[in-house]
């Protein structure tokens, strides 16, 4: 199970490296007008190919940091997103249920257990927004961005009385698949920028794909390590309030 861990470390740091490489090298170039925003998101997806059959639509929030051209509109950054959702269609305890389909805990009442998905999406990206203003200096347009990080979800199993001991906190990555894997980002849709002032938002077309597989040893639902790949989609649209945190000098030396 330390295999899941071992790989988000590797893959993190090696996703952190060029995005400083090129954040430094933006804000140090000489006579470079960028502009550096935060994002921040909320979407809803629903999910198709291999994802639709464990999980249902989700919702999503996350955190974004650009670096924008403010002459070629070209921008890069770092994106995070975690989703959520309460559709779960694989019923990992079954085993563990009676016929009626609750499961007794250990003061002989029927437990109170949910099923829920949880999951992250974290990774780089690059775009440009078109301009459809003749103001050269606000970025309205329709932005189009790719990008490609690492895609993780699980099934997050919930005991809320805490009275089931086949799900005490040493068993539940057991049940839970957790998985993950290389994934794409695919973005279109609209920035708009006030004339009249500095209020930004987005409304994107979002596609997620990736290749995922399971990180656990032992799958107790069917007692096996499921290695099969997965080939998971999430399609949506989600929504971002955006705010400038530094615009660049315009003098021909910065200090630091």
């Amino acid at each position: 199970m330390r295999s899941a861990k071992i790989l988000e470390i590797s893959f993190l740091t090696r996703l952190m490296l060029p995005l400083i490489m090129l954040w430094s090298a933006g804000t140090v170039a000489q006579n470079i007008k960028r502009i550096n925003l935060l994002e921040f998101k909320y979407g809803f997806h629903v999910p198709s190919a291999d994802l639709a059959e464990r999980f249902g639509s989700s919702s999503d929030i996350g955190v974004t940091i650009q670096s924008v051209s403010a002459e070629s509109r070209v921008f890069f950054g770092l994106e995070g997103m975690y989703f959520f959702g309460n559709n779960v269609k694989e019923d990992v305890l079954a085993q563990l249920r009676g016929f009626d389909g609750t499961i007794i805990g250990i003061n002989g009442a029927p437990g109170d257990v949910n099923l829920k998905e949880r999951g992250f999406y974290l990774g780089l990206n690059a775009g440009k927004i078109f301009p459809t203003t003749s103001n050269k200096s606000k970025l309205t347009g329709i932005r189009a961005q790719i990008g490609g990080g690492l895609l993780q979800h699980k099934i997050r199993v919930q005991d809320n009385a805490e009275t089931i001991t086949s799900l005490s906190k040493e068993y539940l990555p057991g049940y839970d698949r957790l998985s993950n894997g290389p994934a794409v980002h695919l973005g279109l849709g609209y920035h708009y920028q006030s004339p009249t002032g500095n209020f930004h938002f987005h409304i994107m077309g979002d596609l997620y794909g990736a290749q995922t597989v399971s990180r656990r040893d032992l799958d107790y639902p069917t007692g096996q390590y499921l290695d099969t790949k997965k080939t998971d989609v999430l399609a949506g649209v989600s929504i971002a309030y955006v705010v400038i945190i530094s615009r660049a000098t315009t003098s021909d030396t910065i200090y630091y």
